[in-house]
């Protein structure tokens, strides 16, 4: 496929304060996990894909960097756009990428398919970003058929923390239940919106509290 560079928009307006903003909202999202944490849009952006996840990708990535994208995302601009501002390598698989990006409504990937790490090095794992239709950590629940609530334990969580999120697979709990008890392997994701990061850890325990 044939890209048009000119069509590609800009990166972040000042890239170190930029991408500095961003790994401080990705910070705090999966050390408070559960929280919907705000990303400051710091960048132009491209037309496909939740905003807030095309910033994290951005501040992330480099040409050292694997990614795979969802199919949605694929060929998209913001593939261009991830590609020519960061220098990632884009790989066919999601079991080859260090990052992994869906696009709503895309198919998420098994997470046991994902890179888990391992024990001596749980740090080779991937991290896994999915754009969600909807987020919210009072526990208001959006109503639709694939709505869930839920509350989350573990580290970074006093007592417990509720999420309402749709635009997940429903077997969804039954996977991050496996990825919670591979510890110190398994994969951590992060959840967007236009405008938020949802960190879910791999040490981050999930139950459902009702589906609506």
């Amino acid at each position: 496929m044939t890209h048009d560079l000119s069509s590609v928009v800009g990166g972040f307006a000042h890239e170190a304060f930029g991408s500095q903003a961003v790994f401080r909202s990705a910070l705090q999202a999966l050390s408070h996990p559960g929280r919907c944490v705000p990303v400051k849009q710091n960048s132009e952006l491209p037309r496909h894909g939740h905003a807030a996840a095309a910033n994290f990708l951005l501040a992330m990535l480099d040409a050292e960097c694997t990614l795979w994208l969802s199919p949605s995302l694929r060929g998209s601009d913001a593939d261009m756009w991830l590609r020519f501002h960061t220098g990632c390598q884009l790989v066919e698989r999601a079991d080859q990428a260090q990052f992994v990006w869906v696009g709503a409504a895309d198919p998420l990937p098994p997470l046991h398919s994902l890179r888990q790490g391992s024990d001596e090095f749980p740090d080779h794992s991937a991290t896994c970003l999915v754009d969600v239709r909807y987020l919210s950590a009072t526990g208001a629940p959006e109503k639709s058929a694939d709505a869930q609530v839920w509350t989350l334990t573990g580290p970074g969580i006093r007592d417990e923390a509720t999420l309402s999120v749709a635009g997940l697979p429903t077997d969804f709990v039954s996977q991050w239940v496996n990825n919670h008890a591979g510890f110190p392997r398994g994969v951590d994701l992060f959840l967007a919106t236009g405008d938020a990061l949802v960190g879910l850890p791999r040490t981050t325990r999930i139950n459902t509290l009702a589906e609506v």
